[in-house]
């Protein structure tokens, strides 16, 4: 039997696959429910995601995965107007991302000795193999500083809610320091292997267009999932110790005021990192220790509807994300409705407003309601919005978004050692190789195939 911690979409995928290869498993969860931080909600005509907000398939796993459960044919991809408008805040205004040369050339977001600049990049010099750059160094070294101030540092906030200059370029947006490795410029390089990729999607026969959603939310993924492995599943399941006996591990843990014990052959663990460290402070010391080192920053998801008529700026857009400069109290807004209708009613509107992370932590300490009124204030000068929200939701996670930062190497090296002593114990979640809901799907169904 195998036993895997934590019902998140890495150990509900680690499950799927463990019993469709006929292994027998128990799936502890802690919570009272499965799926981590994919959680979604509908109230009052919205369709409200308290996590991601998308889905990408971009890798065979996830795809094979849709088509086995049968809502492959249920996915809503995004308007197509919609998702290819984005927007930067620079100086108070709202400022479109160029999609190509001559709108970069005429942009207000981008100066054009800055245009300049990055083509000169394929002409730069590559550095020699850095064993850990920051992403923030990488990018002003290639394409100078405007760039990183005005797009790199709004666009990782908007995934990481990180610090570009905290961030390990080996492991956030590697593909950047791949190309120049292997090509000597990110330029040449990312047209190379974004052929290659191309040519990869159409093998495993990818959809062009990635993003996807259902009709009631990520949610359904995850519905789908826990009814495939209900049976192994034991929810309110704390895990409160695992000692490794001969080829065999013991696992305790608590349900309802009451302790268990069971005796497996082997462990998939997809438990938060912090919680994995509680778990193996005295039995792993050092491998406790990196793992504590990890940084999980706070994140708030803010829902707000309104009546579209309330919104001056209509056009069909995705989102728009702040630059550190920014005196604003969020990191990005998503125009939920816009690229996915769906997730309000024809007369409403339903924006997600991201806050927190290393930016602006302290917003989750305060109050609803001067969170509230701190963002409606802000929004209102920004999109011209008259009166107040129809619909409001807020979701705080105070641990939300593992970080891949300097320094992650070591952790990682740490992890594979406890592996490598630990036989038949693996490790997962998004902490450890990528933390997009498809890098977690690839990730949970490969460990369970080592089992196999």
């Amino acid at each position: 039997m195998i036993a895997i911690l934590g019902g998140g979409i890495t150990g509900l995928s680690a499950a799927y696959q463990l019993k469709k290869s006929g292994i027998d498993f128990i799936l502890l969860e802690q919570e009272d429910n499965v799926g981590g931080k994919i959680k979604t909600i509908q109230k009052e005509g919205y369709t409200c995601e308290l996590g991601p907000n998308t889905v990408l398939i971009n890798n065979l796993e996830i795809k094979t995965l849709l088509e086995e459960l049968g809502l492959y044919n249920q996915i809503i991809s995004p308007d197509v107007k919609a998702v290819k408008n984005r927007y930067v805040l620079k100086n108070g205004h709202i400022e479109p991302i160029p999609t190509s040369l001559p709108s970069a050339i005429s942009s207000d977001l981008i100066h054009l000795s800055t245009v300049f600049n990055v083509l000169k990049e394929r002409f730069k010099k590559a550095q020699k193999p850095n064993n850990d750059e920051s992403l923030a160094s990488f990018i002003k070294r290639r394409f100078g500083n405007q760039i990183y101030e005005d797009l790199l540092t709004p666009f990782v906030t908007g995934i990481y809610a990180g610090d570009p200059e905290r961030m390990s370029i080996n492991y956030v947006l590697n593909i950047l320091k791949e190309a120049e490795e292997k090509h000597g410029s990110v330029l040449k390089g990312m047209i190379k292997i974004m052929k290659e990729k191309k040519a990869k999607s159409a093998q495993w026969n990818l959809p062009k267009q990635k993003i996807f959603t259902f009709k009631n939310g990520l949610q359904t993924l995850i519905n789908s999932l826990k009814t495939e492995v209900e049976s192994q599943l034991q929810l309110s399941a704390q895990v409160l110790q695992i000692v490794k006996k001969e080829q065999q591990y013991i696992v305790k843990y608590s349900q309802n005021n009451e302790t268990h014990t069971i005796t497996v052959d082997g462990i998939i663990s997809t438990l938060p990192s912090h919680v994995l460290a509680k778990v193996h402070a005295d039995s792993a010391p050092s491998l406790s220790e990196q793992l504590n080192k990890i940084n999980n920053v706070p994140a708030l998801v803010v829902h707000l509807g309104y009546k579209k008529e309330q919104l001056s700026m209509q056009n069909p857009a995705f989102g728009i994300l702040s630059r550190a400069k920014e005196n604003v109290p969020f990191l990005g807004v998503l125009f939920n409705s816009r690229f996915f209708p769906h997730t309000s009613t024809k007369e409403n509107e339903l924006l997600t407003v991201i806050c927190g992370g290393y930016r602006y932590p302290e917003i989750l300490q305060k109050e609803d309601e001067q969170i509230i009124n701190e963002l409606t204030h802000s929004l209102k000068s920004l999109l011209q919005i008259d009166g107040e929200p129809n619909f409001v939701h807020i979701k705080r996670w105070d641990k939300g978004i593992p970080q891949y930062e300097l320094g992650y190497s070591i952790i990682e090296e740490e992890i594979k050692e406890f592996e490598i002593n630990n036989t038949n114990f693996k490790v997962g979640g998004n902490f450890y190789n990528g933390i997009s809901v498809s890098d977690c799907v690839k990730n949970g169904i490969n460990l369970a195939n080592q089992f196999s």
